[in-house]
């Protein structure tokens, strides 16, 4: 049956717009033989909107969700800023995610990481974010990556990926990350979070700078130096930020952080931007 058919008419916002269930969708992907994250697409192409993206209209329109939903995002690290983005990225129905972490969950991990609870402890980081994303939005496609992601096969991982995020708590993986998106031609979203606070930076191909240009600096250490905790609204705001952002490059409009350093200080309720350049 043709879409048009399965679709149905909705008043909202002062329109009429043609929207589709879950369900029926994905009764008509499995009928054509296509994924599921290529149907929400192919629906909105036609103008038919996924009836869970109803309230994304219009702060984007059409053409904006589709391409979030024909969006590959690689997410490094599935821990407190992952979890934030991996969820939310789902729910604005970004179409293929790249999910990579060998960690399990900690009871160290409950304060502040949101894939964790105690019934998930001990168990792998990322195979709990793969349940959570088809729980969250089924039209999500997952590969789920349980490996340490280092120099030797970080451009393996994320080639053909349109956009990478930094979800890492340490500075080597992080390098070799940076290095391997610019080598591919794709942009990264650096972000921390730690104690009060955390920062954002947005590496595009094109760059006058490098990670390791920035970190060295004495601007990067000064937004540096915090406590070695972290309390749970520090990933949370940061994540939600630099989820922000991946929509923002994956709908093709301009970065907030592309060569500017983004720095959020909880404890003061201060957020300053400031220039980077080498």
């Amino acid at each position: 049956m043709e879409l048009k058919y399965i679709a149905f008419p909705v008043e909202y916002k002062g329109q009429s717009r043609l929207v589709i269930d879950d369900q029926s969708l994905l009764e008509w992907a499995c009928d054509r033989g296509i994924a599921p994250c290529d149907a929400q697409a192919e629906a909105l192409r036609r103008h038919i909107i996924p009836l869970r993206y109803m309230k994304n209209f219009p702060v984007l329109d059409f053409e904006e969700q589709l391409k979030i939903c024909r969006g590959k995002v690689f997410i490094c690290g599935c821990g407190g800023l992952g979890g934030i983005l991996i969820d939310l990225l789902s729910r604005a129905g970004v179409g293929r995610l790249w999910l990579a972490d060998k960690d399990i969950f900690f009871p160290t991990n409950l304060n502040r990481q949101m894939l964790s609870d105690v019934d998930h402890l001990s168990r792998p980081k990322v195979h709990v974010a793969e349940e959570r994303v088809k729980s969250v939005n089924p039209f999500v496609e997952v590969r789920a990556i349980a490996q340490t992601v280092n120099e030797a096969n970080v451009v393996e991982f994320i080639r053909g990926a349109d956009l990478v995020l930094d979800a890492l708590d340490e500075l080597p993986t992080r390098y070799a990350l940076a290095d391997a998106a610019r080598g591919l031609n794709i942009p990264m979203v650096h972000a921390a979070a730690a104690g009060w606070g955390g920062r954002i930076l947005t590496l595009l191909p094109d760059s006058s700078m490098r990670l390791p240009d920035v970190v060295g600096s004495a601007l990067f250490k000064r937004y540096s130096e915090e406590p070695a905790g972290v309390l749970g609204p520090a990933p949370a705001v940061i994540g939600s930020l630099e989820a922000f952002e991946a929509l923002r490059i994956l709908m093709g409009r301009k970065p907030a952080y592309a060569d500017r350093l983004l720095c959020f200080d909880g404890e003061s309720g201060t957020v300053e931007m400031v220039p980077v350049t080498v």
